[in-house]
């Protein structure tokens, strides 16, 4: 399969998760309220992600066997991502909200370097910076839209429909990733 055709593979499968991750986002605080939390609570659900995914990711990319069998961890990390978000189907207080926070910060740590180390991999080297700096800047307007998106679902409808598509978004992208790796293992 050409290199090309992968590269594109990789960026929307990772949009849909930029996606699926995003339209919670600006909201966050309003769904930890509904749950019984508050300002701290999400505060502290943040703390709980973003320090998992650090200190996950430096211990778990020290292993020689998460380099030598990358895609299968990089695809493993995306399914325990996606479990991370469907959790968030049965979060009903702050303490499974941290609980669902640690798996999807858990599936970032082990999903995203080896995802940045294989979009690398398919970058036209020639035109580097423009692909990074397309990558980036559609990451950004992606997250853009998902917040005016998921306001608006939130609005019309409820939390419940917005995590169903934050679920059914994830599992595109895991979908799209479990494709790439059937695809790159072809051309190994």
């Amino acid at each position: 399969m050409r290199t090309n055709l992968l590269y594109k593979i990789l960026i929307t499968g990772y949009s849909f998760s930029i996606f699926s991750e995003a339209v919670i986002l600006p909201i966050y605080a309003v769904f930890v309220q509904g749950i019984g939390g508050d300002i701290l609570d999400a505060a502290g659900a943040m703390a709980v992600f973003l320090i998992t995914q650090g200190l996950f990711t430096i211990v778990t990319h020290r292993f020689f066997w998460v380099h030598r069998h990358s895609i299968p961890v990089m695809v493993g990390g995306w399914a325990v991502w996606v479990s991370g978000i469907a959790m968030y189907l049965m979060v009903s207080n702050v303490l499974t909200l941290f609980i669902a926070q640690i798996f999807i910060a858990l599936g970032n740590a082990i999903a995203d370097p080896i995802f940045d180390k294989e979009l690398a991999r398919h970058t036209d080297h020639k035109n580097e910076e423009f692909e990074w700096g397309v990558f980036e800047g559609s990451q950004s307007i992606i997250q853009g839209v998902a917040a005016v998106i998921g306001g608006l679902i939130v609005s019309l409808f409820s939390f419940q429909v917005l995590i169903y598509l934050m679920v059914a978004t994830a599992t595109v992208s895991l979908g799209m990733i479990i494709f790439y790796y059937s695809k790159i293992r072809k051309d190994v």
